[in-house]
């Protein structure tokens, strides 16, 4: 007969390598979606500045007169994050006494190159037709 054992107490080598494997990899899913909602964040960030900016720069023309709205280019910086805007203006189109104006806000982050554009028509409510 063999002598009875006495209760274990403590874990095993084995039971601790699998719990450390379990815990490796939970941590790991959890450190990815953390980076992720960072990323995004501050890409949600960078283009809700954008857009603001793009409407900026059209409430900025539509205070000029008709004749005096012109394209050009310039750089903004907000919250310490540069941005290029490029306006460009078509008169006479889509008809006479109307201009195709469109607004781009480009901007390079961590979350690579990215864009936003806004297009309107303005027209020439002061000519009489």
């Amino acid at each position: 007969m063999t002598p009875r054992r006495r209760r274990q107490q403590g874990v095993s080598l084995l039971e601790v390598l699998a719990a450390l494997t379990l815990f490796s990899i939970v941590a790991s899913g959890v450190a990815a979606l953390a980076v992720q909602s960072m990323v995004r964040t501050v890409e949600n960030k960078h283009a809700s500045a954008a857009a603001l900016i793009a409407q900026q720069t059209l409430e900025e023309l539509r205070g000029l007169e008709y004749d005096d709205i012109a394209g050009g280019s310039t750089t903004v910086t907000m919250q310490g994050q540069e941005y290029d805007v490029e306006t460009v203006v078509l008169a006479g189109t889509p008809a006479a006494g109307m201009s195709h104006i469109t607004v781009t806000v480009s901007w390079t982050g961590p979350e690579g190159s990215r864009s936003y554009a806004v297009e309107t028509i303005y027209t020439d409510i002061t000519s009489g037709s």
